[in-house]
């Protein structure tokens, strides 16, 4: 129960994270006189891409951690997350193919969030205190 509520409580800080990026990039697009309904449902798809994407991670690597514990079998781990790397990545590529196709968002709003999403963790990485040391992990 411990291990799940550390998760939301990572993606909750990467959620919020991100949200303040994916508002200052609408801003940028404001500011250029650019920001379009596409350029708006970009974001959100973005966002919502980009939490989706570290949510299926981080249950996927806890899940194999789990499993690899309890049957001694770190390989099969290993092959789980390589195996759940390879989906996640193709399933994103399914979903912005299908978006811009349809020419619903704007590809560079869109894929930011993505790319941000990176910046963000290693951010709340870097100033997150752990309880007992004081080193930053997450």
């Amino acid at each position: 129960m411990q291990k799940r509520r550390e998760i939301l409580h990572q993606i909750g800080r990467l959620a919020a994270g991100l949200a303040v990026c994916v508002v200052a990039m609408l801003a940028v697009y404001a500011l250029l006189g650019m920001l379009t309904r596409e350029v708006i449902l970009g974001a959100i798809a973005g966002w919502i891409l980009a939490i989706g994407n570290f949510a299926s991670l981080s249950i996927t690597v806890s899940n194999a951690v789990d499993r690899a514990a309890r049957d001694n079998d770190p390989q099969r781990a290993q092959l789980s997350i390589q195996a759940s790397g390879v989906i996640r990545l193709l399933v994103l590529a399914a979903v912005y193919i299908l978006l811009f196709r349809a020419k619903l968002c704007d590809p560079i709003a869109a894929l930011l969030p993505l790319l941000m999403a990176q910046v963000v963790l290693k951010l709340v990485e870097f100033f997150r205190k752990d309880d007992k040391g004081g080193d930053a992990t997450v």
